[in-house]
């Protein structure tokens, strides 16, 4: 992710790369190895069973807070709506911008919130709140939505060795949860697999039985170790990097896999587009949470090109995805949420651009057992909530209750504090999506 990223990460709130997290678990300790844990289950918690309508949520990240106007919330023919005219969607009474005529196809399928509005309009503010809940603070990183997720969700009944959180173009630490619910970041989903490939002829049995004889080989320094807070979370990470290793886990990874025509219905040289389809890919292995991010929405300047540019990038991948998803039966268990961190301001700059602008903007949700074809809220013409105001913790409460995870519950950070997971005490979902 480049510099110009500022739309597209909070730069003090990371977590280490891929590369980076797997070279520590992998090759620190003076080549000691840990695998006393190498069992699944004991890596994350096992699936809930109480009653819920999804299973995964798919992030598709607008970074750089993406103009609702000339998107999701067009306002044609008035002073502040640029030179994009409106489209029909196949929900009824549910127009967006022209640019978007492949997800205007799939709208039956999705709804549409057009009254988000926070008081975050700072990028990283913005950005870590979307993802949190909460505004930073000196004391204390939060964890994203995504960790949570992974910490009660936990692993899939699919492949145990996937990691449950996956991010895609957008790293984040877990923050008070730990290294444990951290992300498993990928730069470029084309090279998601590089780091975890194993060498050239060597297959699953051959790899377990390296593995069953290293475990031999750590047995002394393991019993001596016992107990050590720092050692077993250590342990827990290096097992996680080894279980992803295996054949069958990398090669979710791999895209090509995938039939040629596949890869370029997303968009072959698109970096977000081959990010939806590993995140496809991810979901159907079993991955809780992934996330994709598509950035250079900050469009101070050239706002109306820049978007026109981004739509048609954004409207083949994400129709593409949720194409996907409902032809392999993933969508009814599996929530897409397109997403940002602010809109752009109604007026237009001297420099042809939007500002920031947190006051009213939109995201598009679906799947995973919502409602479909639902307008939740409005704008005043792009200016202002017009009509049922969302906030930020009301969309937390909702994909936290459609996963079966109470939003209400507290986690405890190293300092002892405890933290809601949807901070807002009088957020409750949305009940137009959950029926």
């Amino acid at each position: 992710m480049s510099h110009a990223g500022i739309d597209t990460a909070c730069r003090n709130y990371r977590c280490m790369t891929r590369r980076q997290w797997l070279r520590r678990t992998l090759g620190a300790a003076g080549g000691a190895s840990f695998l006393g844990l190498l069992r699944p289950e004991i890596l994350y918690a096992l699936p809930g069973t109480d009653d819920h309508t999804a299973d995964a949520l798919i992030i598709l990240w607008m970074g750089g807070g993406m103009s609702h106007i000339d998107t999701f919330d067009p306002q044609p023919g008035s002073e502040i709506g640029g030179p994009f005219a409106a489209i029909d969607t196949t929900a009824e009474g549910i127009r967006i911008a022209e640019h978007l005529p492949l997800l205007g196809r799939q709208f039956k399928h999705l709804s549409l919130i057009r009254s988000l509005t926070s008081s975050e309009g700072e990028h990283d503010r913005a950005t870590y709140q979307m993802h949190t809940g909460y505004v930073p603070l000196a004391s204390v990183k939060h964890s994203t939505l995504g960790s949570i997720i992974a910490r009660y969700r936990g692993r899939s009944q699919g492949d145990p060795a996937l990691p449950p959180y996956v991010s895609i173009g957008i790293d984040w630490a877990a923050g008070y949860l730990g290294p444990k619910y951290a992300p498993y970041y990928i730069g470029h989903a084309a090279r998601g697999h590089d780091g975890i490939r194993t060498p050239e002829g060597l297959g699953g049995r051959r790899f377990n039985e390296r593995l069953r004889l290293l475990k031999e080989f750590d047995r002394s320094f393991r019993k001596k170790h016992r107990g050590d807070p720092a050692i077993e979370a250590f342990a827990e990470n290096y097992n996680a990097a080894l279980l992803m290793m295996s054949p069958r886990t990398a090669k979710v990874f791999d895209l090509d896999d995938e039939p040629l025509a596949v890869r370029e219905a997303y968009g072959m040289e698109s970096a977000f587009g081959q990010g939806c389809l590993l995140a496809r890919r991810l979901v159907k292995a079993g991955a809780r949470c992934v996330e994709v991010s598509l950035g250079g929405w900050d469009t101070h300047a050239d706002n109306f090109e820049i978007v026109k540019s981004k739509c048609g990038e954004l409207d083949r991948a994400a129709s593409a995805l949720i194409g996907d998803l409902r032809r392999t039966g993933l969508f009814e268990r599996t929530i897409v949420l397109l997403a940002s961190e602010f809109g752009r301001t109604p007026s237009i700059n001297d420099r042809g651009g939007r500002d920031h602008f947190p006051q009213v903007f939109s995201a598009v949700i679906g799947g995973g057992g919502l409602a479909a074809g639902r307008l939740v809220g409005g704008s005043d013409g792009g200016r202002a909530v017009g009509e049922r105001a969302v906030r930020v913790g009301e969309l937390h409460a909702t994909l936290c209750a459609a996963l079966g995870i109470d939003y209400a519950e507290s986690n405890v950070a190293p300092d002892l504090r405890p933290f809601r997971i949807v901070k807002d005490v009088t957020a409750r979902p949305i009940h137009e999506l959950l029926g």
